[in-house]
């Protein structure tokens, strides 16, 4: 079901997709009433908002899928343990792989996972935090925010469609509640990034917004140790919320054209998924991304080559 959500908001399901635009319509409009009515309550404070005695920032998006919130979140976090701050970061029950990343990158660091963040938000300060970073918080109004920041993803440039119709989990003119606006790119060329300047300037001011490159950095093992490109045959093994950018990059890094295994974002595997790769695998190079092996981690011995 999600591979073929993911072609239909690509546009590439044609009839089918001609079909569905017209089925789901209707929830589309009713989403969007269920949106707009909850933005008005908190802008009207009819519905409560929580102020922490810290500063919090929160690091989001207006759309589904990968936009680059992790990475700049790891960055906001170091930079403020740089500074001499006890940062702590906040995500979502959605965000388990992430969570385990950021333990990771930084061991000593507060991170708390929640369902409600407020709540989290709170609990990272009970436990020294003096400044909260708030993962995926753009949509969570109940907690106020002293620096909203809004990544916006050039490879979804062509986005104007709220759900189930399309990516956007808002009308993209809710950016302007930002106070600054970063457009990411992996694969997409710098004209299309301008493009979506452009269109982000209609609606934020030209000082509050700027871009972001996320590249390839290197090739390591599942343990993260530096080491050479894989030669061969090339098994991509991943579930995130863009696999194909990730399958895209691969291919333009090695030169070589990949097999596929993908799952849905966050997914869990389960026996039967591990008996089976470990089938698969044999005779390829197994190419994940750092996420994806952070799961893997726990199954040592069970992929072979893994890059």
């Amino acid at each position: 079901v999600t591979g073929f959500l993911r072609q239909y908001w690509r546009g590439t399901l044609k009839s089918w997709g001609a079909t569905l635009d017209l089925v789901l319509l209707p929830l589309e409009v009713f989403y969007l009433s269920f949106v707009n009515l909850r933005l008005f309550l908190y802008r009207k404070e009819f519905l409560a908002v929580y102020r922490l005695k810290v500063p919090v920032i929160s690091v989001g998006n207006v759309t589904m899928g990968g936009t680059g919130k992790t990475p700049f979140s790891r960055w906001v976090f170091e930079q403020m343990m740089e500074m001499g701050v006890s940062p702590g970061l906040v995500s979502g029950i959605w965000g388990k792989d992430e969570h385990l990343l950021h333990e990771t990158w930084n061991p000593e660091g507060v991170f708390v996972i929640t369902r409600v963040k407020s709540k989290g938000a709170k609990l990272a300060v009970s436990r020294g935090a003096n400044v909260v970073i708030v993962d995926d918080g753009f949509q969570h109004l109940q907690l106020m925010r002293d620096v909203d920041v809004v990544i916006i993803s050039a490879e979804q440039d062509d986005q104007s469609r709220c759900l189930p119709r399309g990516l956007l989990r808002e009308p993209f003119d809710g950016i302007s509640r930002a106070d600054m606006v970063l457009v990411s790119r992996k694969t997409a060329s710098k004209s299309v990034a301008e493009r979506v300047l452009r269109k982000v300037a209609d609606f934020v001011p030209e000082e509050k917004i700027g871009q972001i490159h996320l590249r390839f950095s290197c090739w390591t093992d599942i343990e993260g140790n530096s080491i050479e490109a894989p030669m061969g045959r090339q098994l991509v093994i991943t579930s995130i919320a863009e696999p194909e950018l990730f399958v895209e990059i691969v291919e333009l890094t090695t030169g070589e054209i990949s097999e596929g295994e993908i799952y849905r974002d966050h997914h869990k595997f389960t026996q039967s998924d591990l008996d089976y790769l470990r089938i698969r695998s044999k005779g390829y190079n197994v190419v994940m991304t750092e996420k994806d092996a952070i799961k893997f981690k726990a199954f040592p011995g069970l992929l072979d080559n893994v890059y």
